[in-house]
This record gives structure tokens, C-alpha cells and sequence, in this order.
């Protein structure tokens, strides 16, 4: 899928000291949202190209044995080039494929905290087969669409 991307926007990353003990945790629940963002006269963005969606990750992650954990908040905004649907009529693979450089940020910042926090980076290394899938509101929407087809 063609896409037209805006900067990676770090609302918020929390780096806090763990127990190694403590649960292991990888919570990715990537959200796509339809933004209202206007040009500079006011007017909403352009979309005969394709729809503009703001893809937006809030995550909390402990990895096995570690004594740190990692949490917040990071999106981008980019537009679809010719697709007109909506959040729903994305498959996985395309949800996957368009948030990936989000998860790649919060891969890169773990490993970069880390590495000036314990003298050796950590890498995380999420692929297709870990639990990175459309948030809750995104699979009510395809439900909701498939019980009206």
C-alpha cells in the first residue's frame, strides 16, 4: 500500500526501573483515527488522493527478565494514497504494514534509553507473528460492518 507519511510524533515514552520478576508485558494496541487537520487557511487537507489517518500507538512493555520497563504514547500521520475506506476495511497485514515505522520508533528508543541506562541496549524486536493488532474499537467497527453485509 502507497503511502504519504508525516514525522513519527513521540507524545510521551516512560522509561522506569523494574523488577526482573515482574509479569512480562507487551501491550501494542495500535489505533487508526480519521484527524481533523486543516491546511493553512482553515481549510480540511486534500483527500482525492486517499484518505489521511493518524496512526497512533499507545504501548507498556516489561520483557522477560528485564529491570526496566517501557511505556507511552507514539503516532504519525500519513495518507493512503488510493484507498477511500474506512479504518475497518483494513486487513491486519495492511494495519501491520502502515504502523510499522511507529513500532520500529519504539524499538529504537528502547534500545537507545537503554543503552545509556544499563551500558548495553536492549533490543525489542516485534514481527507479524507477536500480538500487534487493531485496538478493540477498530475490531467492533468490522464486526458491526460484517453483521449489516
Amino acid at each position: 500500500m502507497k503511502t504519504r507519511k508525516g514525522p513519527v510524533s513521540v507524545q510521551s515514552f516512560h522509561y522506569d526501573i523494574a523488577n526482573p520478576q515482574d509479569e512480562v508485558k507487551q501491550d501494542l494496541q495500535i489505533s487508526l483515527d480519521h484527524p481533523d487537520i486543516k491546511d493553512e487557511n482553515g481549510k480540511p487537507l486534500d483527500e482525492s488522493e486517499g484518505k489521511i489517518f493518524q496512526v497512533v500507538i499507545p504501548f507498556e512493555i516489561h520483557p522477560q527478565g528485564a529491570p526496566f520497563s517501557v511505556s507511552g504514547l507514539i503516532g504519525q500521520v500519513m495518507q493512503l494514497l488510493d484507498f477511500h475506506g474506512d479504518p475497518e476495511d483494513l486487513k491486519d497485514k495492511e494495519v501491520q504494514q502502515i504502523s510499522r515505522e511507529v513500532v520500529e520508533y519504539i524499538e529504537t528508543l528502547t534500545y537507545q534509553v537503554t543503552a545509556v541506562t544499563l551500558n548495553k541496549g536492549v533490543s525489542l524486536n516485534f514481527s507479524a507473528q507477536d500480538s500487534v493488532e487493531p485496538n478493540e474499537t477498530v475490531k467492533k467497527l468490522r464486526e458491526d460492518k460484517n453483521k449489516k453485509d
